[in-house]
């Protein structure tokens, strides 16, 4: 796994995601490859510029020493 997630998440209904899943299940495609060529498609015919750079997500905040979430997010991971 790459040691920084670069990848982002968007929800949809699960009704929509279904759908989705069942449309791209026969053709093969995958279904975030299925999205990402719409998603391009439409942000290309608007001419909306692709960016030189993606912003890093900012780093989460690190809780206090002794913080009981803290510890259990060391062992198990949810």
């Amino acid at each position: 796994m790459a040691k920084r997630q670069t990848r982002r998440s968007i929800s949809v209904k699960g009704i929509t995601y279904q759908r989705l899943k069942n449309f791209c299940e026969s053709p093969g495609m995958s279904v975030s490859g299925y999205l990402e060529d719409i998603i391009a498609a439409r942000l290309d015919e608007a001419h909306v510029p692709v960016p030189e750079r993606v912003d890093p997500r900012p780093e989460p905040a690190l809780k206090a020493p002794g913080d009981p979430d803290q510890i259990i997010s060391q062992h198990f991971t949810f």
